[in-house]
């Protein structure tokens, strides 16, 4: 009787194990993830962390909604939300209902001005040129040829390349030297 279950027991583990050794297999090796597009959305719980490139457009409840904006062309506009993380290349040019629109400036020519808000983040290679009440106009120095000279405000920040050769009042003088 004892080694009858035995033997039982000793077949059942050699069914039972390769079928648990496959389902472990199946888990190491996931299935290819589909890659998120521009646009795409998401809900996610309110503490989870926004991924570089995503926007918050919406709340409810315990949950954000996101979405993706990377492969925007330039000028495209999204409101998100005053708690969504600003992209890189992305400035705020509007604020309503609890609420910013954001405009991709990514890929924009070289001299391209747009006002923004003044609590708007600065892009790489851009500076502050005027100030109206409530708003900066920025323009993009990127693809400035050597030598150029502009004249931009004292907040502006001095892109990597460019120094300062003169500076009073509200504004200062900055040169592209490579």
């Amino acid at each position: 009787m004892f080694k009858k279950a035995l033997i039982i027991l000793s077949l059942s583990s050699v069914v039972v194990v390769p079928s648990l050794a496959t389902h472990v297999q199946g888990a190491a090796f996931p299935a290819q993830e589909k890659v998120a597009t521009y646009g795409e959305e998401f809900w996610v719980p309110l503490t989870s962390p926004i991924p570089a490139g995503w926007v918050i457009v919406r709340t409810l409840g315990t949950q954000n909604l996101i979405r993706n904006v990377n492969g925007a062309s330039y000028g495209t506009e999204v409101e998100v939300l005053l708690a969504s993380p600003i992209p890189s290349g992305w400035v705020m040019v509007q604020a309503f209902r609890g609420s910013n629109v954001i405009k991709n400036v990514n890929g924009a020519s070289y001299g391209t001005e747009i006002e923004v808000m003044l609590a708007s983040p600065i892009p790489v290679g851009w500076v502050m040129v005027r100030a109206f009440g409530g708003s900066n106009v920025i323009r993009n120095v990127n693809g400035a040829p050597n030598g150029t000279q502009i004249e931009v405000m004292q907040a502006s920040p001095v892109p990597e390349g460019w120094i300062m050769v003169s500076s009073g009042g509200n504004s200062k003088v900055i040169r592209k030297i490579g």
